[in-house]
């Protein structure tokens, strides 16, 4: 089961798989959701370094829906 499809769900014991390399999709907010499925246990399992980039890459939306609801930054 991929984290997204767990979101909302609660497992005794959460496994939570790293990539083999870092990726811009694996950001500390998919980290935080999938270690947060874990209510007894979790195992992390993967390379430091790629859980390291992971929680350093914070979650930059590209929708560009600030823009049309705010032309020139009034928010």
């Amino acid at each position: 089961m991929t984290i997204h499809k767990s979101q909302g769900s609660e497992f005794r014991h959460a496994v939570v798989v790293l990539p083999e390399r870092p990726s811009p999709v694996l950001t500390r907010e998919l980290i935080y959701t999938g270690v947060t499925r874990g209510k007894e246990r979790v195992t992390v399992v993967g390379d430091p370094e790629v859980l390291q980039a992971a929680l350093s890459r914070e979650v930059r939306r590209a929708s560009g829906l600030m823009d049309l609801l705010w032309p020139g930054g009034a928010a």
